[in-house]
């Protein structure tokens, strides 16, 4: 979200240092912290729940929670502007929430006692949800997925509901981003330079640059997917390239 931190969230920057003081167990350093973000947390509440108020509402209460896991859950390493983790993890959390209690308010309305729990396939298919989530490595590889392709101007949700249905154009947009993803020096590049090397990709795969512009987006995506921890997923595109002889 780099540049768009500031338009989306509209908070100033919080002190690395005083996060990892809070992590270390300093409770006053932790007050301050959640003292000064209260009023930004209740915009990302009432943004998701298009309430005006959103004093003493149970999305609220879970918004704190969410904003306290991840003043325990944030790691420098990854490179991931504080607020703009903290915002993936409340907002995950909320979505969690309204399903759960739909899902419920459905069962009461419907008595469908027949209907066993969201498959695992559906859940991973739901990209918005951290119920998809197997553990936290897994949900803090994907927020590292979301912040890398804001720094292009892409959502996940975007990509996801526009990614390629034909089998034969997914295999060749595996087959480029397996160049970038496996060329660490390419790749570091793209992300420093916020843009897909087309051209480049385009002469190792002896294609056209049109082709490879056109499906950009998909492409991108595929490469930081496979550079992520998400074992699902990597082993999932495996399984493509072998059956495509790649």
């Amino acid at each position: 979200m780099s540049r768009k931190d500031d338009d989306v969230l509209n908070g100033q920057p919080i002190s690395e240092d005083a996060i990892l003081l809070a992590q270390s167990g300093d409770a006053r350093v932790r007050e301050d912290v959640i003292a000064e973000s209260v009023p930004w947390i209740k915009k990302l509440v009432r943004k998701h729940s298009f309430m005006i108020s959103v004093d003493n509402t149970d999305e609220f209460s879970i918004a704190l929670d969410a904003f306290n896991t991840a003043i325990d859950r944030f790691s420098t390493e990854k490179q991931i502007p504080f607020r703009t983790y903290a915002a993936i993890i409340i907002r995950n959390r909320l979505i969690d929430w309204n399903r759960q209690r739909t899902s419920v308010r459905r069962e009461q309305s419907f008595s469908d006692m027949d209907r066993g729990p969201i498959p695992y396939e559906e859940r991973l298919e739901d990209t918005r949800s951290g119920i998809a989530y197997a553990d936290i490595e897994s949900e803090d590889s994907m927020i590292e997925v979301e912040y890398k392709l804001s720094l292009f101007g892409l959502t996940l949700d975007g990509l996801v509901e526009h990614f390629p249905k034909q089998r034969q154009t997914l295999i060749f947009c595996v087959k480029a981003a397996r160049i970038l993803s496996d060329d660490s020096e390419l790749f570091e590049k793209t992300m420093e330079n916020r843009r897909l090397p087309v051209s480049e990709i385009a002469r190792r795969m002896d294609e056209t640059a049109k082709r490879i512009d056109k499906h950009r987006s998909c492409i991108l995506l595929l490469a930081i997917l496979l550079q992520s921890d998400l074992f699902l997923i990597r082993s999932y595109v495996a399984i493509l390239e072998k059956e495509a002889n790649l």
